[in-house]
């Protein structure tokens, strides 16, 4: 069976919110002692007596030498402390929080004894400490001064570490202290914390958290295979062969080893009997999910005790379940038209395929099928886990039995604006002689091999063609489970111009009018019924008319209709003209038709610019001849106007210059 496995390289790393400590630069081992006070929603039980020289209080307010086990600091000081919950985050967790004061035995606010350590072994003792002064209240004139002292049942002091003064900071940060000591021949130290801080009023107010003791020693390197990484994913039933190995730097006269495995993400951990060296060999795929490994480290005896005990990090294997079989159709058909892959095979899940129900060769998704062949396809993970079965597809391969023609004809430019609006359903019997076939129509041939339904053409009925369209892919689906796809190209090509006007006039008193549709048509129907280029029409027959004309290609025609009107007109009739004068530049003329001016007419006042408005405006003094033309060409009529102005002034010196006053015209 073919399975793939992953590497996953990964850098181990740890870290406080911040650490001022002489901590442990080897490895370490799981704590002997933890103490973060419990957790609860409510605050907690009181410490014994001998453990601190502080008051306890259960609620309210914390006075001076007074402590309380709680989840929040808020309620505790007003807004003099930050508000903060326990060092892991944790709501419910618990904490100490002391309202510092000045108390005798040198200062000492927790003192606890601590039992089950092992001899001849290097401890790291660690503990959390926040100054809980804000300074947004007021200044922390007293900062706490914490030391931190192991000391044998004697009273021989093994190790200690000074804080120096925790200073206030913006927000409450915990900040993780401690120092390593080594153990003799006793199995028992006393913890002793003392705060040397001179005074308590204003500051010197201190949470304590996570007290931990956990045995320190050499340093562990993890590497698998030679290769310094810690973590693997396998496939269930992987057929596997890894060493685990833990490289142990010096520091031990006798270094014992004992790996072990957790399968609760290391709640709990198991020996694995008989593994006792530095190297451990990893098999066993047989059940899904994630296996935590390590190798324990002690120094002779002592390894027997696992309070003793260093650690390495933790081999982190992960086995994915064998997935379930692929399911589908058993035998498949598809059509050359279609050049289907292996791709194309239809199952249920993410596959991969081969040539053989066991063992076999893997297919690569891009090989073509082949008529009469069994494919045979496994379900593969993301991480190339596959299923123990193999789901057989037997394959039918069939050709088109329709032919199909491609659609290449000009289409008339019913408006010769360079577009049309196309049916393309009406070319379908041209491309097949096919009742029960199935047609799409795509811009793009990719959309139509595909059938890409957002890129199909909607309304093929109404397609606006324009002379950017290079072509259409007509794709045929038939009952043969085949389809093809058929090319229609159409040219633009200009349809007859008819140049006569909507409105036609007859003046009166020529009794006919000739109408002429344009030289060089192949054919000419008038709504008459006449045949010929033109016609005559008189002046009792006035109305609608309407003449289409064609013009012939070398295998279609194209055919345009024109409608338009026969009305009498005539020569314009003045009936009066209206003058607004005596004014610079602001004169206007305006014309009025007689009732009997029958045509449709136009006005100028120069004879050669023309316009549809009968009134003239912002004109100067002086004579003008007003010209009123009928649009249809039944002649033009003129009259000479005069628009008058007067001087505003004469000065007659005998200068020959405005010596007289007078209104010209």
């Amino acid at each position: 069976m073919h399975k793939k496995y992953q590497l996953l390289f990964f850098i181990i790393f740890s870290y406080s919110i911040q650490s001022y400590a002489q901590l442990c630069e080897g490895s370490l081992g799981d704590p002997v002692v933890e103490i973060d006070f419990g957790y609860g929603s409510a605050r907690g039980d009181a410490l014994d007596s001998n453990i601190t020289a502080f008051t306890y209080s259960n609620s309210g307010e914390l006075d001076e030498g007074e402590y309380t086990i709680s989840n929040t600091t808020s309620g505790l000081k007003s807004n003099a402390w930050h508000v903060t919950s326990d060092h892991t985050g944790n709501l419910n967790g618990y904490m100490m929080v002391i309202n510092s004061a000045v108390i005798a035995n040198e200062g000492v606010f927790y003192t606890k004894s601590i039992t089950g350590l092992c001899s001849n072994t290097t401890y790291e003792f660690s503990a959390y400490v926040m100054n809980i002064m804000n300074p947004s209240v007021g200044t922390d004139e007293y900062h706490p001064d914490v030391t931190f002292r192991i000391s044998d049942t004697a009273g021989n002091i093994l190790g200690s570490y000074n804080t120096g003064d925790i200073a206030q900071t913006t927000s409450g940060v915990w900040v993780q202290y401690g120092f390593f000591f080594t153990l003799d021949n006793d199995e028992e130290v006393i913890i002793t914390m003392l705060n040397s801080a001179p005074s308590a009023n204003p500051g010197n107010d201190i949470a304590l958290d996570d007290i931990a003791f956990r045995p320190c020693g050499p340093t562990i390197t993890n590497s698998i295979d030679n290769e310094i990484n810690s973590s693997i994913i396998l496939c269930q039933n992987e057929l596997v062969n890894y060493t685990f190995q833990s490289e142990v730097s010096s520091g031990y006269s006798d270094p014992q080893y004992q790996w072990q495995y957790s399968n609760d993400l290391g709640e709990s951990w198991i020996d694995i009997t008989g593994e006792i060296t530095t190297e451990y060999t990893f098999t066993e795929t047989s059940n899904s999910g994630t296996f935590l490994y390590r190798l324990t480290v002690a120094n002779g005896t002592n390894i027997n005790s696992t309070s003793c005990r260093i650690t390495s990090e933790d081999y982190n294997i992960t086995i994915l379940e064998t997935p379930e079989a692929l399911t589908g159709a058993s035998e498949q058909t598809f059509c050359t038209t279609q050049q289907p892959t292996v791709n194309t095979i239809e199952v249920n899940g993410a596959d991969i395929w081969y040539d053989e129900a066991i063992d076999g060769n893997i297919i690569p998704n891009t090989t073509y099928l082949i008529d009469g062949i069994t494919y045979y396809g496994a379900q593969e993970t993301n991480n190339g886990c596959e299923s123990d079965l193999r789901f057989p597809v037997l394959i039918t391969i069939l050709s088109p039995s329709l032919v199909v023609n491609n659609i290449e004809t000009p289409i008339c430019d019913t408006d010769n604006d360079y577009e049309e609006n196309v049916d393309f359903t009406l070319y379908e019997t041209n491309i097949v002689n096919c009742e029960d076939c199935i047609f799409s129509y795509f811009e793009n041939l990719t959309d139509a091999e595909n059938y890409n339904d957002e890129s199909r053409i909607l309304d093929p009925e109404n397609y606006n063609w324009n002379e950017d369209t290079l072509l259409i892919y007509a794709r045929i689906d038939s009952p043969d489970q085949c389809y093809q796809i058929a090319e229609i190209i159409l040219y633009l090509e200009e349809t007859p111009l008819i140049e006569i006007q909507d409105s036609v006039g007859i003046c009166a008193g020529y009794n006919t009018i000739s109408i002429d549709a344009g030289y060089g048509f192949n054919s000419y129907l008038w709504s008459t019924g006449e045949t010929s280029q033109s016609i005559i029409i008189s002046e009792e027959n006035l109305g609608q008319y309407s003449v289409t004309v064609t013009e012939d290609h070398l295998d279609y025609t194209c055919a345009s209709t024109k409608e338009f009107e026969v009305i009498l007109s005539n020569t314009a009739v003045i009936s009066q003209i209206d003058i607004d004068d005596w004014s610079d530049n602001n004169n206007s003329i305006t014309v009025h038709l007689s009732d009997v001016s029958l045509g449709d007419y136009e006005y100028s006042i120069d004879g050669i610019i023309y316009q549809n408005s009968n009134n003239f405006t912002s004109l100067t003094p002086g004579e003008y001849t007003v010209y009123i033309r009928d649009k249809r060409g039944c002649g033009v009529i003129e009259e000479v106007i005069y628009l008058l102005s007067y001087p505003k002034y004469f000065t007659p010196n005998g200068d020959g210059n405005h010596d007289t006053w007078f209104i010209e015209n």
